[in-house]
């Protein structure tokens, strides 16, 4: 297997991601914009400070991964997060 974005953050398993996921639905830090019921993006942080971002693919399926440093809404997560 190669590897991901996912690794470049500490996230080897799918467990792991799957806390995020549902640590960043607990916190409320979802979109507005809903498909089928589900939010279109989850945000997360990883216990190192990382941003995530998870993307819907279909029914309760997400595509996580590092938001990159040049997007702006990374911020806006970490303010969200009380981080800098």
């Amino acid at each position: 297997m190669g590897k991901t974005l996912c690794d470049q953050v500490g996230i080897f398993s799918r467990d792991t991601a799957l806390d995020l996921l549902r640590e960043g639905l607990r916190r409320g830090l979802v979109s507005r914009r809903q498909r089928d019921g589900w939010p279109q993006n989850v945000w997360a942080i990883t216990p190192g400070g990382q941003p995530l971002e998870a993307q819907f693919k279909g029914y309760g399926v997400y595509h996580g991964y590092p938001m990159p440093e040049n997007d702006p809404f990374r911020d806006v997560v970490l303010r969200r997060l009380g981080l800098p």
